[in-house]
């Protein structure tokens, strides 16, 4: 304990100091702190009137009621954290100046929209702010300059969509200054790190970048939230809050007061009011922040529909805030209440920009979002949704005309038409709406309170429904089916990617055998050979492609043995087949590293050794939690510096890592820190584990030289001791395929390898696996038809990159000519700018 709170004095030190003074001044009591606040804290006229500038710290140092435990709890960990990594020095002087550049600028926009008369800033005039938060948020926008690109793009996207999020639902003077402070700390830590501000765009895997847009979404839609728990508050998006504190007068009760809607002074506002009572009103308050909540669980999940689920929640809220907020307002509209200024304002600017902002961000990062829903989900949740809207429109309209004398004043048909829209509209947005009529009787008002929840709630349901299915999906039966046969016989090394998601499978009549493939362009592309035992597995083979023939589908066996290619059409009925890489075999109980050529890796190992690396052999539900961040860190970090998509089909992430048969062996040096990791695929025969395949490869950046190979003699040393039959390398991909060959289909698959290679090095991977001295076995992809290839051509192509462009594809598929042309030159080029990892080959730590 001792050792923590030396490494953290500054964290500790602010931490303990807050406690004390909130013991002194009992601060922490609420209603006890009025004093104190008038003495210490941070307020317009005390600073701008009398220059009272020694506020802007002592208004950090206070908190008030449940304030103060956020504060030490986020100073201990958060603050704590950037200590460590930035040195006590810099962390206090990123919390004195983020507190006073914090302090000073959301002042400054305050006292800028008093002069504008801005709605946000004139009950703020008044209030005095006690707030130790602001210098906590500029530590850690300031210390996010230190941090590598995953964690500082975390950081920062997160933080300012909170912040965001926090200013228009809240609107506090809080609010304003931790956002300056956030937006002071970043300019800091550019200083401080000696860094030059720049957009610089960062490539995320799918599985990251569905987690921050899923975060963002998440944050954005939990924003009414703090509008409801926060007693006071200012900011425009701020809408239902008085809902859940003051008990507001029915409809049917103003209406009999006012003679004349409007007559009575203050009667249009209390009617305006009177619309947020009630339970219906409760409901269409909530239902569009479970559907957006819906929406960032479902990006999270990788379901396409989450996207367009934000995109229609996220476009209808900017909607109803340029309309309601700006528009109306602007055009001076007799039925907006007077007391609403028709200025346009930065609040309103914001509630408009924030949600467009998160559907650009969303059609944006679609592409992540492989799981697409099946042709009947889309249906079923289409009805569902389209069939309660008509619906709910046809009885508001149709049973509201049979009930109008239940309405004050009796409105027309044609009244109640125009007023329908607003039924779908979430309340708040109207609050500033003088009515027309209001429902007096049981009838009419549960056609006024219910008509918009049932339809929300219908796309609520139709949104489950959707994002339930996807297209393709495999059942949890039918991959529990092709496990149990691969462990009865896994036929070739990559066996176990028939496990991955994406892919479909086909059993053979009498089950013994299944095919795993993947479907797109026509064509299906197969992972490997048929999974089961060794006899049937060719009649399997023939049987899958009548089936795919059957269906209208062109089969294509991809990294199969060229023994197995040449059976695959029987006498006379020949398959072609062009060869994609080479499987690098080890047979464990004969590897030795004696000789001079084994003298790099003996190096490598005692190296390892005199730095305190140890391996460590493990699976991920048995690692600990920093193993498991640090694992992933490594992984996105890898992925940041490309300048090419992740790849896929053969090729597998952080995602394939958490199957109870993979294992991991990890380099784990001094203090528990990872520095490298590789994942290894299981095979088996008649129950038995009889080999071990390389798929997952990472070292950390600065990790020493030679630590991969370290790991990979250790793998194989632990494959003796088991007495397994073979350690596979894998096949590099594509590293076997020819831009130059006469094959037509080699030549595009040459062609897509030399234009990943740069990025991924395929080849120099290749290259890299000879230290091992491993047996070469070639793997091809056979396939029947030579008309079919352009088809074949693009299903690989979409295999390794399912978020490639039409244009890259069509000049891929014109690759077919052996010289290069100038765009494929270019595509070259950017991505051999892509950086590499000193000290080893471009594709080590991907495979």
């Amino acid at each position: 304990m001792i050792a923590w709170i030396r490494q953290r004095p500054a964290s500790v030190g602010l931490a303990v100091l807050l406690l004390l003074l909130a013991i002194a001044t009992r601060s922490f009591v609420p209603g006890q702190d009025s004093g104190l606040a008038a003495a210490v804290g941070l307020d317009i006229r005390e600073l701008y009137e009398r220059g009272q500038v020694w506020r802007l710290v002592s208004s950090v140092l206070f908190a008030r009621g449940p304030g103060l435990p956020v504060a030490v709890l986020a100073l201990v960990l958060g603050v704590g954290a950037c200590e460590r990594l930035i040195g006590t020095g810099r962390v206090l002087l990123a919390w004195i100046v983020t507190a006073v550049l914090g302090g000073l600028l959301g002042t400054a926009a305050q006292a800028a929209g008093l002069l504008t008369r801005e709605y946000w800033t004139t009950p703020p005039a008044t209030s005095i702010v006690l707030d130790p938060i602001t210098p906590i948020v500029g530590v850690v926008m300031a210390t996010s300059a230190f941090a590598g690109p995953l964690w500082r793009r975390r950081i920062r996207l997160v933080g300012f969509a909170a912040l965001i999020v926090l200013l228009l639902y809240s609107g506090q003077p809080s609010d304003v200054n931790r956002l300056a402070a956030a937006l002071g700390g970043l300019a800091l830590g550019w200083v401080l790190a000696r860094r030059r501000p720049r957009l610089v765009f960062l490539r995320s895997s799918h599985h990251e970048a569905r987690s921050l847009l899923a975060v963002v979404l998440a944050v954005s839609a939990i924003g009414p939230v703090v509008a409801i728990v926060q007693p006071t508050g200012y900011g425009l998006l701020r809408p239902f809050g008085r809902l859940f504190r003051d008990t507001l007068p029915g409809a049917g009760a103003l209406a009999e007061r006012c003679a004349r809607i409007g007559a009575e002074p203050g009667c249009g506002r209390e009617l305006a009011l009177a619309r947020l009572n009630g339970p219906g009103a409760l409901v269409l308050t909530v239902l569009p922040l479970l559907v957006a909540l819906l929406a960032a669980f479902a990006v999270q999940r990788g379901r396409r529909v989450g996207a367009w689920l934000s995109i229609l929640v996220n476009g209808l809220l900017a909607l109803f805030a340029a309309v309601y907020y700006g528009l109306f307002p602007a055009l001076g509209d007799p039925d907006q209440i007077a007391d609403i200024r028709a200025q346009l304002t930065l609040q309103s600017i914001l509630a408009v920009l924030v949600p467009l902002a998160l559907v650009v961000g969303v059609l944006v990062g679609r592409r992540h979002l492989t799981a697409r829903p099946s042709r009947q989900a889309v249906l079923v949740g289409g009805a569902v949704f389209g069939g309660a809207t008509v619906l709910s429109a046809v009885l508001y309209v149709g049973l509201g005309t049979l009930v109008r004398a239940q309405f004050k004043p009796v409105p027309s048909v044609l009244d109640l038409l125009l007023e329908l829209p607003q039924r779908y509209v979430p309340v708040g947005f109207l609050r500033f709406r003088r009515v027309d009529f209001v429902p007096v009787g049981p009838v009419a008002q549960l056609l006024e309170g219910w008509v918009g929840p049932l339809a929300w709630f219908a796309l609520l349901v139709a949104g489950i429904v959707v994002a339930r299915s996807v297209l393709g999906a495999t059942s949890e039966r039918d991959l529990a089916r092709v496990r149990t046969l691969l462990q009865a016989g896994g036929r070739g090394s990559i066996s176990w990617m028939a496990t991955w998601p994406g892919n479909r499978y086909w059993f053979s009549a009498d089950g013994r055998h299944a095919v795993a493939y993947r479907e797109g362009s026509g064509v299906a592309l197969t992972l490997g050979e048929p999974v089961g035992p060794d006899d049937g597995a060719m009649e399997a083979a023939r049987a899958f492609a009548v089936h795919c023939d059957d269906i209208g589908l062109t089969p294509a066996f991809y990294s199969v043995r060229p023994e197995f290619a040449e059976g695959l059409g029987g006498p006379g009925a020949a398959w072609a087949s062009v060869e994609v890489g080479e499987d690098t075999v080890i047979d464990p109980t004969s590897f030795s590293m004696k000789g001079k050529h084994w003298q790099d890796v003996r190096s490598s190992i005692n190296r390892a050794d005199r730095l305190g690396i140890r391996s460590v052999w493990t699976g991920w539900a048995e690692l600990p939690l920093g193993w498991r961040t640090q694992i992933e860190s490594i992984s996105e970090e890898w992925v940041a510096d490309k300048r090419l998509p992740e790849l896929g089909f053969t090729l597998g992430g952080v995602g394939e890592l958490v199957d109870r048969e993979v294992r991991l062996m990890l380099a784990v040096g001094p203090g528990d820190r990872i520095e490298g990791v590789t994942s290894w695929l299981p095979t088996w025969q008649d129950g038995e584990l009889v080999g071990l395949t390389l798929d997952f490869m990472r070292r950390r950046p600065g990790s020493p030289n030679g630590v991969m190979e370290f790991v990979i003699a250790a793998v194989i040393g632990h494959a003796a001791q088991r007495a397994l039959r073979f350690v596979s390398l894998s096949v590099a991909p594509l590293a076997g395929a020819s831009s130059d060959a006469d094959d037509r289909l080699e030549r595009l698959l040459g062609s897509l390898g030399r234009l990943l290679e740069p990025a991924y090095g395929f080849r120099s991977l290749a290259a890299y696996k000879q230290k091992f001295r491993p047996e070469h076995r070639p793997q091809v992809l056979a396939y029947a038809d030579a008309v079919a290839l352009p088809a074949i051509s693009i299903a690989v192509a979409r295999a390794y990159l399912p978020d490639i462009t039409l244009p890259v594809l069509a000049r891929m598929v014109g690759a077919l000519r052996p010289e290069e042309d100038e765009d494929e030159a270019r595509i070259r080029t950017l991505a051999a700018a892509a950086p590499q990892d000193q000290g080893a080959p471009a594709g080590e730590e991907r495979r």
